[in-house]
């Protein structure tokens, strides 16, 4: 029931509505409860938890304990007004201000808040009102900025929980000074042991550094699992090697299949029964089947219930009902955090992201939160979430409608991130994100919402399928120069193939699908063939995606490449309006490099 502690102030507090929408759906005896300090009540994350949990009506209790410091900071620069309890009847929250030092009070208070939540599927926030005595860490001087001189410090020691505690105690006869002695002797002694027998063990084994950043080791993890095994030991010296588990003997040897990029699990093949649809055709028909098939599944976003603004949700609502299709406040922190809740509870969670350009808010959640769930959890917890998101150039969308958002997140360890470039690709991996046990970040090319697509992409299977996570698909095979892009991208990169074919330069054209586990064997073997590579893609050149891709390539095809390595990318520009077509990577500027390559 108690999910691990972080130190990121307040971003548990969205997270509770989430867990508390849950028991809501499901009709259980339970709440979900988000604690928090007088500081992080100042947090955007505190009022959208609120909002979030009153509009959804969330068996949810928000218990803030405000001792009248957030480290130096005391309340009367944290907040004006009726402290935080006021706070709830704006939102139509029920809220009460207790007596922090008073355990019973506390207690009493508490249990008529769980019965109150679930029996009237409402949240409920408390303020318990104390004071912090001590300092905010060892490394701190509270004396240092403290309004209250030593005898105001001492008189509220004397009004704390425990001393209050001991008094009623003793005037029950429950409690004695030589009873609390003999406890407090024999609490130490257990700690203290404890800490002997811990120091005596040794550390967990090296191989554990890697788990749990997802379900299942992705190459790359493996790869590096491999390097960090053999490395130590070839220079022990270095390293406290006796003090781990596992490392006094030689190195483990690597798995060939584990470090292998090809997904390790392939779906079954999908109908050969196919229909003509777009993209945001394909993308409604696997939202649906994910709700058909697991009632457990909640979709949610802002417009989503109205069928979103591009219309990919549309009629979902009114087939499986507004209390699993939803609209959601315009809050994007709070939308990726009421997600773990769910996940939390154990739903799998679809939520939208309006524009890919939007997500920045909620990057806190998705990096801090989510992405690092399972291992700080040692396994766990929050996983099955899918964020969707419409991303790319989209002819006027200016630089708040049209940015290419992927690189930012395949920085950070714990998310896969897919970009789909057609109906079939869109409606098969997006399944696959939403069953898949690993948060999926699933960006969508709006551009090609509505767009015409010819050729066997547009033509998408019937029914329920799903496309392999993680591996390429080379859509056009060649052997000159290997093209190589993602979503919107590979359209272009097929243009300037056929450009090129008519000068006599054969092109492979490979479609990455997947940023984050990427195929590399695929790109590799490629490359191996063609001896060059051009890497398209739409976000700003400077640490872009296709750098990664360059630096792996060239460590593995040094001896193979007859020209280096190009990127044909976005400039390090804002997104423009007015010279969109300049900015973006035409067919014409990657025959340019195609040229360029060629001639080298």
């Amino acid at each position: 029931n108690m999910q691990t502690v972080h130190a990121v102030l307040g971003t548990q507090i969205p997270q509770a509505p989430g867990a508390g929408y849950a028991y809501k759906l499901d009709g259980e005896d339970r709440v979900s409860v988000a604690y928090f300090g007088d500081g992080a009540a100042s947090e955007g994350d505190a009022f959208t938890g609120l909002n979030f949990a009153s509009v959804y009506g969330s068996q949810t209790l928000f218990i803030c304990r405000n001792n009248g410091y957030s480290i130096s900071t005391g309340v009367e620069d944290q907040y004006r007004g009726d402290g935080i309890a006021a706070r709830g009847p704006a939102l139509a929250i029920p809220s009460v201000r207790v007596d922090g030092n008073d355990l019973v009070a506390v207690f009493l208070a508490t249990q008529e808040a769980r019965t109150r939540s679930i029996q009237q599927k409402t949240p409920v926030l408390l303020e318990l009102m104390t004071y912090r005595v001590g300092d905010h860490t060892t490394s701190d001087d509270s004396s240092a900025y403290r309004k209250e001189d030593k005898e105001e410090v001492q008189k509220y020691k004397s009004l704390g929980p425990i001393p209050r505690w001991r008094t009623f105690l003793e005037s029950k006869g429950l409690w004695t000074e030589e009873k609390e002695k003999a406890i407090a002797s024999a609490a130490r002694e257990e700690m203290l042991q404890a800490m002997k027998s811990g120091e005596t063990k040794k550390k967990a084994p090296l191989r554990e550094l890697f788990t749990d950043v997802y379900t299942d080791l992705p190459w790359h993890l493996e790869e590096q699992a491999a390097y960090a095994e053999k490395h130590c030991r070839e220079y022990s010296a270095d390293y406290k090697m006796s003090a781990y588990r596992g490392l006094d003997g030689p190195a483990p040897t690597p798995d060939p299949s584990r470090i292998a990029s090809a997904p390790r699990h392939i779906p079954k093949a999908p109908s050969t029964e196919t229909q003509e649809l777009t993209m945001v055709q394909a993308i409604n028909e696997a939202l649906s089947v994910a709700l058909a098939s697991n009632s457990r599944s909640v979709l949610f976003g802002e417009d989503v219930g109205f069928g979103g603004v591009f219309r990919c949700s549309v009629g979902l609502r009114e087939k499986y009902g507004e209390n699993r299709v939803m609209n959601a406040p315009v809050a994007e922190q709070a939308i990726a955090a009421f997600a773990v809740g769910l996940s939390v509870a154990g739903y799998q969670a679809i939520a939208e992201m309006q524009f890919a350009d939007y997500i920045f808010p909620a990057f806190d959640q998705i990096v801090n939160e989510i992405a690092k769930y399972r291992y700080r959890n040692a396994g766990g917890g929050a996983g099955n979430i899918t964020i969707r998101a419409p991303c790319s150039a989209v002819g006027h969308g200016s630089m708040y409608h049209s940015q290419s958002v992927e690189s930012y997140f395949a920085h950070c360890p714990g998310l896969k991130i897919i970009i789909p470039r057609g109906p079939k690709q869109a409606k098969g991996l997006l399944l696959a994100a939403i069953r898949d046990p690993d948060p999926v970040l699933f960006f969508e090319p709006k551009v090609l919402y509505r767009a015409k697509i010819e050729g066997p992409d547009s033509q998408v299977p019937v029914g329920d399928y799903e496309l392999p996570i993680g591996q390429a698909e080379v859509v056009q095979e060649g052997t000159d120069v290997t093209l190589l892009g993602w979503g919107s991208q590979v359209g272009r990169l097929q243009a300037a193939a056929a450009r090129a074919a008519a000068e006599g330069i054969s092109c492979e054209v490979i479609d990455l699908q997947t940023i984050i586990p990427w195929d590399v064997d695929t790109v590799q073997a490629s490359v191996q063939k063609t001896g060059r590579l051009i890497i398209a893609h739409e976000a700003p050149q400077t640490n872009g995606f296709g750098a990664e891709i360059s630096a792996k390539i060239q460590e593995r095809c040094f001896l193979h490449l007859q020209s280096p390595i190009q990127r044909v990318c976005g400039y390090d520009t804002h997104f423009p309006y007015a010279w969109e077509e300049f900015y973006v990577p035409s067919p014409a500027r990657v025959l340019d490099a195609i040229k360029a390559s060629i001639a080298y």
